[in-house]
């Protein structure tokens, strides 16, 4: 899975072997939220857990992103899993194994962060550093 997964990919999983909470719905993009550029989103997510909620289902996940272009997916009771992401012009994909890659830019305001579709402006993901 991935940090990405938050719409499509993650229903999938739980399709497979576990039953649903019924969906999370993101608190909306604050107009104060900042795009990150390339430099941003690097300083800003390596080295970092982020925590968030599956939109499909509202399970509770966490990401970690290293600079060697690798993330790790968690969510319980599922072992981690290793992605792959890249960083271009301000968007970042995730390159799951199994699952369809998934593009973001990342906005912040408040030390949260959407991860936003570019092309549809969708809420892929909203995330925190706490859980």
């Amino acid at each position: 899975m991935t940090l990405f997964k938050f719409g499509t990919s993650i229903l999938l999983l739980y399709l497979a072997g576990c039953t649903t909470s019924g969906a999370y719905r993101p608190p909306p993009v604050p107009a104060a939220a900042v795009t990150l550029n390339d430099e941003q989103i690097h300083d800003t997510l390596m080295g970092k857990r982020l925590y968030g909620t599956t939109l499909e289902g509202g399970h509770p996940y966490s990401i970690s992103f290293s600079p060697d272009g690798v993330d790790v997916f968690e969510m319980a009771p599922n072992p981690p899993e290793r992605e792959h992401w890249t960083l271009n012009q301000g968007v970042v994909c995730v390159i799951p194994k199994d699952y369809p890659k998934e593009c973001s830019q990342v906005k912040v305001a408040d030390n949260e962060y959407w991860f936003v579709d570019p092309k549809s402006g969708k809420v892929n993901a909203h995330l925190k550093l706490k859980p």
